[in-house]
């Protein structure tokens, strides 16, 4: 038996896909926990809260993978990735700019909203290049840089445990390439996201979005359903949600730390 699937006209190709909001929604709702563990860990300290922080500190390196590969597909259906670029890299340089000041050891100085802006911008400005190349090239090619560059910050390239080549150490020894991957020991960053490996799974989530704008109207009709509006809501305004969770989440704990404290 045939899947359904639900048919779309040219002029709606480039309209949100509510499954696609749901992941998104999904993923910001694990990010804001995960915050919300690291606050309870490092900032007003509580012993359950540092055991749920390192237990889910290898688990969110696929949340984060998941938002970056998402901001890859949205690509295909922005009519401006150079305008939303330029944004979000706004955003990032202020986050940056507040971070240094609460968090002088620790600033964010190249995370996720630093590398999704810079993927925007710099897809944005070679789009007409880049769709020359096919995705059925381009999706493994990234998946394979992706994975060869997965732990240049560590000084290497490779496979862990199958080939390993160590780069130069003229390019590790100081922290002007960072953004790139290329870091020295005692490199510190309260989030860290450098174009090196994640500018790859960034490009092939656009290319991925690429083939879901163009074979739209053959994706099962699930993709389209919209049961849980509100899920769908967080994901269409995770940008809204990023900015704002951590100032009311450390307002509600500082508050509530200072009740709790009143009387001692």
């Amino acid at each position: 038996m045939e899947q359904e699937t639900i048919k779309a006209p040219a002029s709606t190709q480039r309209r949100r896909i509510p499954s696609i909001d749901y992941i998104r929604g999904v993923a910001l709702i694990y990010m804001v926990f995960f915050h919300l563990t690291f606050d309870l860990a490092f900032v007003i300290p509580t012993e359950w809260g540092r055991a749920a922080y390192y237990a889910n500190e290898k688990i969110v390196i696929f949340d984060t993978s998941s938002f970056i590969l998402l901001a890859g597909i949205s690509c295909a259906f922005s009519r401006s990735n150079l305008k939303r670029g330029g944004r979000l890299l706004a955003i990032a340089l202020v986050f940056t700019i507040v971070t240094a000041f609460f968090f002088p050891g620790e600033a964010i100085y190249f995370g996720i909203l630093h590398l999704m802006s810079t993927g925007m911008i710099l897809f944005g400005a070679f789009d007409d290049y880049l769709k020359r190349v096919p995705a059925a090239v381009m999706i493994p090619v990234c998946a394979i840089i992706f994975t060869l560059t997965y732990r240049i910050s560590r000084g290497y390239v490779g496979i862990k445990g199958l080939f390993e080549l160590y780069l130069p150490q003229e390019l590790l020894t100081n922290n002007l390439l960072y953004p790139f991957g290329f870091i020295k020991g005692g490199f510190r960053s309260v989030d860290y996201v450098p174009l090196l490996p994640w500018l790859f799974l960034f490009l092939g989530g656009a290319y991925i979005g690429g083939l879901i704008v163009k074979y739209r109207e053959k994706l099962p009709s699930f993709c389209f359903a919209d049961p849980l509006p509100w899920l769908g809501f967080i994901g269409r305004h995770t940008l809204i949600v990023y900015i704002l969770h951590q100032p009311i989440i450390l307002g509600v704990l500082y508050a509530a730390d200072y009740l709790m404290n009143m009387g001692k």
